[in-house]
């Protein structure tokens, strides 16, 4: 996918390239940029083995600057410290232990708040870790086999995520899909709930292929069953 990194995305790598030439991290982008917004702010996430607060806080200064050079909006809504450097401990650990809580075998995603205290939470920052992974977000530099490899086990977790969320036995790809979009149980949507947004049309055509190619994917893998009714079934012995 590096041949449809956009010119923004090529620029801001090479402008870190300094700060980033011993650690090597994996830079991801992601979000409006990806599909040649570049008046929006930059989202950029980077995924390093290990890092300390004095290499967070220049990177989080020289991605703002680069920023402001372009004249691009700056979002810090969300801080920095929730969207801007993960480590690989914290991509296992979201694959692992996910951004929700389960009551009763169930998992149960909760309202975002706009308050400091939730928008600068672990949950907060894993959820917008499960985003990143499970939307077109471009590798611009990195390590692309490991990167798949986050992406489709980030893909599986959201699957059984939405399956259990909303207790179904069975689920057509269709019904999948609203179901990112929109949460039928509060009617909350996009960065209100997910993150998952319909208002750019490529980036919805991307979702509906990701979801397409995931839930083939997971037929193939036995932990879906395709029905003669055209629905996905989970297997049993897939947790949920």
């Amino acid at each position: 996918m590096k041949n449809d990194i956009p010119d923004i995305g090529k620029e801001y790598v090479e402008y870190m390239s300094e700060e980033t030439k011993k650690s090597n991290p994996d830079i991801l982008l992601y979000g409006s940029t990806v599909y040649g917004k570049i008046s929006s702010d930059l989202d950029v996430s980077f995924i390093v083995k290990r890092f300390d607060n004095d290499e967070y806080e220049r990177i989080k200064k020289l991605t703002i600057d680069f920023q402001k050079q372009h004249k691009m909006n700056l979002d810090d809504e969300v801080p920095y410290s929730s969207k801007l450097v993960y480590t690989d401990a914290d991509v296992e650990n979201m694959l692992k232990n996910t951004p929700f809580r389960k009551v009763n075998g169930i998992y149960r995603i909760t309202p975002i708040e706009k308050t400091p205290e939730f928008l600068s939470s672990k949950e907060m920052k894993y959820r917008l870790l499960l985003n990143i992974l499970t939307t077109r977000s471009l590798t611009l530099q990195g390590d692309d086999e490991k990167i798949d490899a986050y992406r489709q086990k980030a893909w599986d977790l959201l699957v059984r995520i939405i399956i259990s969320y909303n207790e179904l036995s069975e689920v057509d790809l269709e019904h999948f899909i609203q179901l990112l979009y929109r949460d039928e149980k509060t009617d909350r949507d996009g960065e209100m709930f997910l993150g998952y947004k319909t208002n750019i049309k490529q980036k919805q055509l991307d979702l509906e292929d990701d979801c397409e190619r995931t839930f083939d994917r997971l037929v193939k893998n036995g932990k879906l069953k395709k029905q003669p009714s055209g629905k996905f079934k989970p297997s049993e012995d897939w947790e949920r």
